[in-house]
């Protein structure tokens, strides 16, 4: 399952040092989203709450990839897990826009030269 962390950029910063992380929130196209917006396919769905995912952030939303025995509970818009989050999980990391209100994509391998670019912002 893919889910999506937002985060600010100092958030960023230490999930990328620390290679861990326990998020206070983790946002999911939850079973209850999807019943709750069976117009959306799976890629839309995706999509409705990454954007969610970047409104409620500082900024910067981490994309990870879950495994269903990792969750411990469905709500709305949101899941809870059951243990930390590695870096090795981390599928993207996505710059939200608030003007433009999008998302400019980063591949994992790009973190740490994106990091060091915005410096100590």
């Amino acid at each position: 399952m893919r889910a999506y962390l937002p985060m600010t950029i100092d958030g960023v910063r230490n999930f990328y040092l620390q290679k861990s992380c326990v998020p206070e929130i983790v946002y999911a196209p939850t079973i209850k989203f999807i019943t709750a917006n069976p117009e959306l396919d799976d890629e839309e769905a995706e999509y409705e709450i990454s954007m969610i995912a970047a409104r409620a952030s500082g900024g910067f939303v981490i994309a990870v990839e879950l495994a269903e025995k990792e969750v411990s509970q469905h709500n709305e818009e949101t899941i809870e897990i059951l243990h930390e989050i590695i870096w090795d999980r981390v599928e993207a990391l996505f710059v939200y826009d608030s003007v433009e209100d999008e998302l400019t994509w980063y591949a994992t391998q790009e973190v740490g030269d994106y990091l060091q670019s915005v410096g100590n912002k």
